[in-house]
């Protein structure tokens, strides 16, 4: 991941302007016969941010749609109101980027995995470069759009690559992004097709929140196992900028639910209707998406099992059924809907009688002043869902419950379930647990049905979509705020040019470099990571400047630098991190300590075994002077949480001793607490004296004790993500590669001249 520029002034002033970006708008264009409407969109977005922006203002950029090729120029001009009077700004994707974009690589590649169903997951490279091409769409229209201190509010799975484009395209912007969804399991997550490119996408931004602390703590998991990043529980560092994590979960607007029910007459007349029809049954109510992650399957089967397992229930209960069209182009969805057509009309058929449909089915939208009616009228509202990022309707549905009078039953695989324990939570997979449960809802005592309904009213009520937002853009202007700050006192990007004029300046100069993840890249064996011809060739040019003084410093034996590095004239070797030392001027080792006592391996030796057992993928390397536990094919997770577990125990252990336990990238070393790169540096001084010129560079903790021995003036380099005492950073080896080339060329350069 490279760095990014950013810039030092980041406070963003209370009345910074908001920009909305998500798929599609709170607005639909629909084509009639008298030509384009204009319809409200439905959904949980469209609910939860049309109130905060008409609080606030602000701008809303969303895709209006297909476009098709008729009627073209009306439908500019409904765009264009939008635009003037509703701030509404319409992207246009082209078809083909628009199909692929949105039926292919957002609902078959992305919906499925992160709703942890792989089975369902389909791939196609077309599709891929389709989601890519629209995120960058909406890149230029944000970015037309934008203004110096506007918040950006990037909204779910459509746009994850969004974030990085905008922070390439606006370095300095307040950039913030929410998923909607649920965030999958670090096991499933791995299965995505471009998972690395979706990963990086999204941390362009300056906050990242997600739905559940689970969600979350998936997320930091996804990072470790894919790219390998380590974060802490409220935020990652990328580069030498920070990105905020959160937990925020969403509300709803309660009051565009409850003064309906106090207000509007079709509701009430409605509502007045529904009493009468099914006056002496109980009424069940589910509204869902007709989507398999909704469980509307699983939900029937168990209604099927509990009115045959509970025969008194006939003619006393009847289920309403809101399942509202989606994404009907697809596949799986057109499946869906044939066996949701079956089952409904299996359980009328074969379980219904002349005076009872026990199954009211309804595949279409409804007006809210319907849905509010509905919700007032059922006993119970059993939402199923396999898998869910939250779930507005267990909220909308408490929220017009406030006398207490009907049972919330609700699936503890979405995300309501974590701040809605006042609920009956199911498992929709068990359809026998889950039909006792809905059994016992309608049976529950008027005290503890309203206790928990009060509560949960009251929850929602307090925790609404406005403190949602205000919560949101709040950690945003934070994360900014400690963006600005984190950077002062983080090292500077290495500027390549910059640092050349001063190497080609020096007359006495000393470079010292590590190797691993320095100059090469970590390999999984210590075996594999032999130095490819263009080092070696770099470092003779180096080290053949009699100005120069090159010191190559490795955990490696002395042996393997020998054998990689013999060759290399006039280049300084330091083994195991300093405990030998090759001259440039011998041929021999020489160690820091004589007489160094050996018998410890003994000891620790078992210990680094039995971790070997527990860990699989892990292994020993045995050095001259110390032992290295390496797990980097481990595990991700389990490995740094047993390198931690190993740490404590050793740090025990040897604390009377010479020796300690050294975390390292991806292992654990043993050694003597002597054997460092700062008492090479003593030795080298010793021999080189009157420097102009120190260069250092090396990506971990080990080299960190030499960066705090130089002097101020030092180019002090440190390779890749992380917290460090270096007064610079490059991205990854491949840059520090390209440094060393340009001060071997300012070398050869002079000598020509």
């Amino acid at each position: 991941m490279g760095l990014q520029p950013v810039s030092k002034l980041a406070i963003v002033p209370a009345s910074a302007r908001l920009i909305v970006v998500s798929n599609r708008l709170p607005l639909t264009l629909r084509k009639t016969d008298d030509g384009w409407k204009t319809e409200p969109s439905s959904g949980g977005l469209a609910s939860a941010m049309n109130p905060l922006l008409r609080k606030d203002g602000g701008d809303w950029i969303g895709w209006a749609g297909v476009a098709g090729e008729q009627d073209q120029e009306s439908r500019r001009t409904v765009l264009e109101e939008w635009a003037e009077k509703d701030r509404r700004f319409a992207v246009e994707l082209p078809d083909d980027v628009a199909k692929g974009f949105y039926e292919g690589y957002a609902n078959q590649t992305l919906w499925p995995v992160f709703h942890n169903f792989p089975s369902q997951l389909k791939f196609v490279s077309k599709a891929w470069e389709a989601y890519v091409e629209a995120n960058r769409i909406f890149s230029q229209a944000v970015a037309e759009h934008y203004k110096q201190n506007d918040l950006i509010w990037v909204h779910d799975y459509h746009l994850m690559l969004l974030p990085q484009m905008l922070r390439e395209q606006l370095p300095d912007a307040a950039i913030g992004f929410f998923l909607h969804i649920p965030f999958p399991s670090s096991e499933i997550f791995p299965v995505l097709p471009r998972r690395e490119e979706v990963l990086e996408g999204l941390l362009g931004a300056d906050l990242l929140a997600f739905q559940t602390h689970g969600y979350l703590q998936q997320f930091r998991a996804a990072l470790l196992r894919v790219l390998g990043m380590e974060s802490k529980i409220e935020q990652v560092a990328v580069g030498s900028r920070p990105v905020r994590l959160e937990a925020l979960p969403i509300g709803i607007a309660p009051e565009e639910y409850t003064n309906l029910l106090k207000s509007d007459r079709t509701t009430a007349e409605q509502y007045a209707e529904w009493v009468a029809r099914y006056k002496g049954r109980k009424v069940l109510l589910a509204v869902d998406r007709l989507d398999y992650t909704k469980g509307v399957l699983e939900r029937l089967r168990a209604y099927a099992h509990l009115l045959r397992s509970s025969p008194e229930l006939k003619e006393k209960v009847v289920l309403i059924q809101i399942a509202v069209p989606t994404r009907e182009g697809i596949d799986t969805y057109q499946e869906l809907r044939t066996e949701v057509n079956r089952l409904v009309g299996e359980i009328n058929g074969k379980l219904g009688t002349p005076e009872w449909t026990p199954l009211v089915y309804i595949n279409r939208s409804i007006d809210r002043t319907e849905l509010v009616g509905l919700y007032k009228l059922a006993d119970v509202c059993w939402v199923g869902s396999l898998r869910d990022g939250m779930n507005l309707v267990a909220k909308e549905y408490v929220t017009c419950k406030p006398e207490g009078d009907g049972v919330l039953v609700l699936s503890e695989f979405a995300g309501a379930a974590a701040e809605m324990g006042e609920a009956l939570l199911i498992n929709p997979f068990d359809e026998e647990r889950t039909a006792a449960t809905i059994e016992r809802a309608l049976a529950l005592d008027e005290q503890e049905r309203r206790l928990r309904m009060t509560t949960l009213h009251n929850r929602v009520l307090r925790n609404n979509v406005f403190r949602w937002g205000e919560r949101f853009l709040a950690s945003l202007r934070e994360a900014v705020a400690e963006r600005g700050r984190f950077i002062d006192t983080q090292p500077q990007r290495l500027r390549p040019t910059e640092v050349r004029d001063a190497y080609a300046r020096g007359s006495r100069r000393l470079l010292i470099l590590d190797y691993d993840g320095t100059l090469v890249p970590f390999a999984k064996r210590p075996q594999q990571a032999a130095p490819p011809p263009v080092i070696l060739d770099t470092l003779s040019a180096l080290a053949s400047d009699p100005q120069n003084c090159v010191a190559l410093m490795s955990g490696r034996s002395a042996e393997n630098l020998d054998r990689w590095f013999g060759s290399v004239r006039g280049l300084w070797l330091a083994a195991e991190h300093g405990a030998e030392l090759k001259a440039s001027f011998i041929s021999t080792w020489e160690p820091l300590r004589s007489q160094v006592p050996a018998e410890w391996k003994n000891t620790v030796m078992p210990i680094l075994e039995h971790f070997v057992d527990r860990t699989p993928g892990s292994f020993v390397e045995e050095k001259k002077y110390a032992l290295v536990w390496h797990y980097r094919m481990a595990e991700p997770e389990f490995g740094e949480w047993l390198a931690n577990e190993l740490v404590s125990m050793l740090e025990a252990m040897l604390a009377e001793t010479e020796l300690r336990a050294f975390r390292g990238e991806k292992i654990v070393e043993v050694k003597p607490v002597w054997a460092n790169k700062g008492e090479v540096l003593n030795r080298l001084l010793v021999t080189w004296a009157d420097l102009d010129f120190i260069f250092a560079a090396g990506d971990d903790r080990t080299d960190e004790d030499l960066f705090e021995r130089l002097r101020s003036d030092a180019w002090t380099v440190h390779i890749g993500p992380g917290p460090t005492r270096a007064s610079y950073v490059v991205a990854d080896f491949e840059r520090l590669r390209q440094v060393l080339k340009l001060f071997a060329e300012s070398g050869s350069a002079r000598k020509v001249s």
